[in-house]
């Protein structure tokens, strides 16, 4: 998958590439983290929507 292929990217097809990219960036540490957040505008939704899901994954809380 490249990028321009996201926008019509399935849940499905985005899963294996979102979470190989997470957990790379966990590796990385605070470096990984960084690199991101500068991309991040403050008035985001759908960022925030979408990081208040991982949130929930991260927790546990959300299984199908």
């Amino acid at each position: 998958m490249t990028t321009s292929d996201i926008d019509t990217a399935t849940p499905k097809h985005l899963a294996p590439v979102l979470y190989a990219a997470i957990q790379r960036l966990g590796q990385l540490g605070r470096t990984g983290a960084v690199a991101p957040a500068a991309l991040v505008d403050e008035d985001d939704a759908d960022f925030e929507e979408a990081a208040s899901w991982l949130s929930d994954i991260a927790a546990g809380d959300l299984r199908e």
